[in-house]
């Protein structure tokens, strides 16, 4: 019945009911979110913004030692002082420093790069004058590729990968002219050279040395503009000399005149035009799986495509595949195909409508539900809300900037079930009034929605309350988090605007009023169930004990199975990718020859995968990075005793196991080949932020611990690790000794015959690895054409080989007497092994600093445990003293947190400390958890002042509130179900259902919703006992008014994430959901009446009072 005073509420549904402004908005915010929905950029993943970038010095003829302490420390020392670097990272090297800045995530990458400039070009001054060169080298998101193809040929004998090469040059191109397309790199292939292959008989009779060659060829590719030159009143450019246009004019270059003979190039050297010589291997290998091509050892060179920062991932990688279409039928020779490596554009796309239709199912499903429960009328009205606060949301996701990913869309469906909630409950308030006898239907609707105005604005405000603090988490998850923390308040104000504005209109038109009888049956039934089952407990008071008891030793069971580790926890589980890849790292002194050959015996392997459909091989060179890779730094892996093959697997549907079940089974395949100092990691991308590796262990000194010192101390962490079950491809950056071949010059000897160490340096430079003396001009290049001298291959194979290269002394070192006085003596030809000899000596390993500090890394992956298990062992089983051999061994399946350890005892020096929560998984997994935490305890403090000031009563506060610790009586046992069930072991490796972050969130949310049905449940309480009814009558009454919209919240919320538990990130969310909602439903019916029956139902008759108070 309306007050003559109308409220600001009744006033508001009172005006929309007889307006157009309902209709409006409806239209308005689904046209809105159908437009959103098509533009707004859509990425598999949101992007999280690290800038990093690396300082590469170059310090020749220094070693490692040299190096950190002239050079790397005093760098560390300065770029430490740059605004905004969360760790500076470096390693030292011989002759080269390495110095990585890593700012804190959502640092401004433009800010990052010009404060570095600036520090590094004001203290130029300060620079060691032993420093050759230096450059500044920035790595960022957006330089990560979403577009890898492989251009490969199926006639090498016909197109090489000096073909594909070229060709890959001219498609590079077009692709960059594309619009919002980023970097465009080529990786593979050999590119089109001029080598000078010198001949070292015909030089020796011809007396012309290296530096003859190299000087000729110098002195002559000159061509000069001089000004201009006026001649019979003619303006003219002057100019002299020429450049080399073609090889023939090359061949012909006079080298040396002798005896007046003049020497040429084609007398002493053979010169080609053709691929350079090969550094590194790249070739394709197709499974028996693949649905178009079959064979193996296929060459082909990798073009890899990234994005603008801010575009759209799809539609970048359409066009860049639409232009490809189009230049395969014009400029791509035959056989030349097309592999794509790698598409996030695709992925992007599938994943968004995949999920966009399991959120039209979930929204359907949920509506469905409703309509059996409610019937199709008041199904209408709640299945019309979800896209009018869909639409809002994805419009304001589109006008702050919010791209639609997984994040976004798993927001959207966890929030389906929070969104209806207000609108169910308005209908059935508004269906219940409706029922009554008095009033017009616009005062029956507008009474309704007034009845329930508070607990649906103080509901709606503690989910806002309970999700905002996860925009505050801190690192890397802060980003991948931020869509979740403002999707699912904005939809759920969205929902309760629409419930006070759009659902009465709805209902005015839509709802019919039933007869009272039908009415009063349904309630009766619903009543005399309620009354039932709560009436012996509220009659006893000792009963209501033993319930609460019997709540609290159930809670407390549920808590405690984290730490006995039946219920594993980890930051994130593994995704289901399109992409693995393999890691190969051999023993330093290997060559490239028998890397690839190790490859190959990898890459056979994992074909007996069917999951696996094609393996690209990456020999000596790194493939183009994605995110992971770029946190890792595999970018710098330019080695002949690395490879990196990248393994692409068949579409999701055909698989036997998820990416992550390949993987463990992919291990279990490659074991046998890590041996002999051979290290094989199989690394999958992980779902949210990349780290250095899954288990990280750092290794410090003190200020008297000398490195080699930390080398020892992680050799025996190395160790521990290993023995461990279940944690694999344990690796340490120690390094293994790697050796060196070095010149060692007599002094004495090269300066009788005139020789300088630069003589020799230069002679040996050109014998092995080359040098580019000038370059060619040709027109028709997209790049300089490098003219190379070098020995052949078949001439630098052996040191007697390297011992015969000849130099010639300078002029004027070696002078001689005469009758006149002092005069220059004829100039020396020497061998080099005249003036020394070769010395094979051991190289200075590299040191790692972080943050100024000498540190050693031991890295590890694990199959099937959780780093907290693998951390909280290995640290229980480091002693202060010296460990002797463990007696007996602790099964790891019967640990729990409580008597951790078991495996092998083992000790460290007093003087080294091992730290795991630096790099690895679990410094984000204390991070987002301390953060989860304090979110959920900031909310749930918000949440209690709200309801303070709302109720005036902290007793009330207190029983709202007491039905959230219950969610974790079903969310903890449902994980601990799930684990009894399924396929729980893949390739001998544990395969758990994880409580994760992701889980975490479903508990905040659990904490939202049943607040808010106690919230409701209290206030129609409150209202029963204002009409005169007992506490008991008033409990009943409220508890079976509320039945049914509580339990069809519950239904819905339920029905909304059963989808989500087909994702494998998120499932630990849908999983937490379900199993807390059916928890914490029955629990708050149950003893949210009771705690209040307690409190104030007493003999004394003191309720009144202490409800006051």
């Amino acid at each position: 019945m309306m007050n003559n005073k109308q409220n600001f509420t009744q006033r508001i549904v009172g005006n929309v009911l007889s307006s157009k402004i309902p209709l409006f908005l409806l239209i308005i915010s689904m046209l809105a979110g159908l437009f959103a929905l098509k533009y707004t950029p859509r990425e598999e993943e949101p992007q999280i913004v690290v800038p990093m970038i690396d300082v590469v010095v170059a310090v020749p003829g220094v070693n490692s030692e040299q190096t950190q302490r002239l050079v790397t420390t005093p760098l560390e020392k300065m770029l430490s002082q740059i605004n905004g670097v969360e760790h500076v990272y470096s390693v030292s090297n011989n002759g080269q420093s390495v110095v990585t800045l890593r700012f804190y995530v959502g640092q401004s990458r433009e800010d990052a790069l010009l404060n570095t400039y600036n520090k590094l070009h004001s203290n130029t001054d300060k620079i060691p004058s032993i420093v050759a060169d230096w450059r500044v080298s920035p790595v960022e998101v957006d330089e990560v590729p979403i577009v890898m193809l492989g251009l490969w040929s199926d006639i090498p004998e016909k197109v090489d990968d000096f073909g594909l090469r070229r060709l890959a040059e001219e498609v590079s191109t077009f692709l960059q002219a594309l619009d919002n397309t980023s970097e465009v790199n080529i990786v593979g292939g050999r590119s089109r050279e001029i080598q000078i292959n010198l001949k070292p008989e015909q030089m020796a009779a011809r007396k012309v040395a290296t530096s003859d060659v190299y000087n000729a060829i110098q002195i002559s590719n000159a061509l000069q503009h001089l000004g201009d030159i006026t001649l019979s009143n003619q303006s003219l450019i002057l100019e002299s000399g020429d450049v080399y246009r073609d090889i023939e004019n090359l061949k012909l270059t006079p080298v040396l005149v002798v005896d007046g003979i003049s020497v040429a190039l084609q007398d002493i050297a053979e010169v080609i035009d053709g691929p350079a010589e090969q550094t590194s291997y790249h070739w394709l290998d197709f499974s028996p799986t693949h649905e178009q091509f079959v064979g193996s050892d296929k060459p082909f060179v990798t073009i890899s495509v990234a994005k603008q920062k801010g575009s759209n991932a799809v539609n970048v990688a359409k066009a860049v595949h639409e232009k490809v279409s189009e230049l395969k039928s014009s400029i791509f020779p035959q056989g030349v195909h097309v592999e794509v490596l790698r598409d996030y554009g695709e992925t992007a796309n599938e994943k968004v409508n995949n999920l966009t239709t399991s959120l039209g199912f979930a929204v359907f499903t949920v509506v469905v539900f409703i309509g059996v429960f409610l019937g199709w009328r008041p199904a209408i009205v709640v299945g019309l809300a979800v896209p009018i606060c869909y639409g809002i949301t994805l419009s304001l996701d589109l006008m702050f900037g919010y791209t639609i990913n997984r994040v976004t869309l798993f927001a959207l469906i966890l929030s389906l079930g929070l969104l209806v909630d207000d609108p169910i409950t308005g209908v059935d308030n508004i269906e219940r009034y409706l029922s009554k006898g008095k009033g017009t239907l616009k005062e029956k609707i507008v009474g309704a929605i007034n009845e329930i105005r508070t607990p649906l604005m103080m509901s709606t405000l503690t989910i806002v309350l309970a999700f905002i603090p996860l925009a505050f988490i801190t690192g890397m998850m802060g980003p991948y988090m931020a869509p979740m923390a403002f999707n699912v308040p904005m939809s759920v104000i969205s929902s309760t605007l629409v419930a006070f504005i759009v659902t009465p209109w709805l209902a005015s038109k839509f709802i019919k009023p039933k007869m009272p009888s039908q009415t009063v049956n349904e309630q009766s039934g619903f009543s005399d169930f309620y009354r039932r089952m709560l009436t012996p407990i509220l009659e006893s008071r000792t009963k209501s004990k033993l319930t609460l008891w019997l709540v609290l030793v159930l809670f407390i069971v549920a808590a405690m199975l984290p730490v006995m580790r039946l219920v594993p926890l980890k930051l994130l589980p593994f995704d289901n990718k399109n992409e693995v890849q393999v890691i190969i790292d051999m023993p330093e002194k290997s060559t490239l020859e028998q890397t690839a050959a190790t490859a190959k015996q990898v890459s056979t392997l994992i074909q007996q995968l069917p999951e696996v459909k094609t393996i690209a091989n990456y020999i000596g060179e790194a493939s183009p990075i994605d995110f992971n890779g770029m946190v890792r730094q595999y970018y710098l892996r330019q080695t002949p005793y690395s490879a990196d093959l990248r393994v692409i697997l068949v579409d999701k549907a055909n698989r036997e196991h998820q990416s992550h079940g390949v993987v463990l089974r992919m291990r279990e395949l490659l074991k046998p080949l890590n041996r002999d100092g051979i290290n094989i990691k199989v690394v999958e991308v992980p779902p949210g932020p990349p780290v250095m590796s899954t288990l990280v262990a750092e290794l410090y000194g003190d200020e008297f611990t000398r490195y080699e010192e930390l080398r020892e101390a992680a050799k025996l962490v190395e160790n521990r690790l290993k023995v461990e079950p279940h944690v694999v491809e344990v690796d340490s950056m120690v390094g293994e000794d790697q050796y060196r071949l070095r010149f060692i010059t007599d002094k004495e000897k090269a300066a009788l015959s005139g020789v300088a160490t630069k003589d020799i340096n230069q002679a040996l430079e050109v014998a092995n690895s080359g040098k580019v003396v000038s370059y060619m001009h040709d027109d028709r290049e997209a790049s300089p054409l490098a003219i190379k001298l070098r020995l052949p291959i078949d001439e630098r194979t052996t040191i007697e080989e390297l011992e015969r290269v000849v130099v010639k002394g300078q002029p004027g070192i070696v002078q001689q007497t005469t009758a006149q006085g002092i005069d220059m003596a004829p100039q020396s030809i020497v061998a080099l092994g005249e003036v020394g000899y070769f010395e094979k000596q051991v190289n200075s390993k590299p040191i790692y600093h972080k943050d100024l500090k000498p540190v050693v890394y031991v890295t590890a992956d694990i199959s099937g445990r959780t780093p907290a298990e693998i951390i909280a062992d290995v640290s229980s089983d480091l002693k202060t003293e010296i460990a002797t051999e463990q007696e007996s061994s602790n099964n790891w399946q019967s640990r729990t947190y409580l008597n951790s350890g078991g495996t092998q005892s083992w000790s460290l020096p007093e003087n080294v400390e091992l730290v795991w929560s630096g790099e690895g998984e679990w410094r984000i997994t204390i991070r987002v958890f301390r953060d989860m935490g304090l979110a959920f305890v900031f909310a749930l403090a918000a949440i209690y002042v709200v309801l303070r000031i709302q109720t005036q009563s902290a007793a009330l506060s207190g029983i709202i509130m007491s039905a959230i610790p219950l969610t974790v009586i079903g969310i903890m046992p449902g994980f601990l179900l799930l684990n009894q069930f399924g396929e729980r072991e893949i390739a001998g490796a544990p395969e758990p259902v994880l409580f994760t972050a992701t889980a975490m969130i479903g508990m905040i949310a659990l904490a939202g919703i049943v607040v808010r049905n106690s919230l409701i449940l209290i206030e129609f309480i409150t209202q029963a006992r204002k009409s005169g009814e007992t506490i008991k009558e008033s409990l009943i009454q409220a508890g079976a008014v509320r039945m049914r919209p509580v339990l069809l919240t519950a239904g819905t919320t339920l029905l909304g994430n059963l989808v989500i538990t087909l994702d494998p990130v998120f499932s630990g969310l849908a999983i937490a959901i379900i199993f807390g909602i059916i928890s914490s439903t029955v629990f708050t019916l149950l003893v949210v009446p009771v705690v209040y029956a307690l409190i104030f139902d007493k003999p004394n008759n003191m309720a009144k009072a202490e409800e006051l108070s």
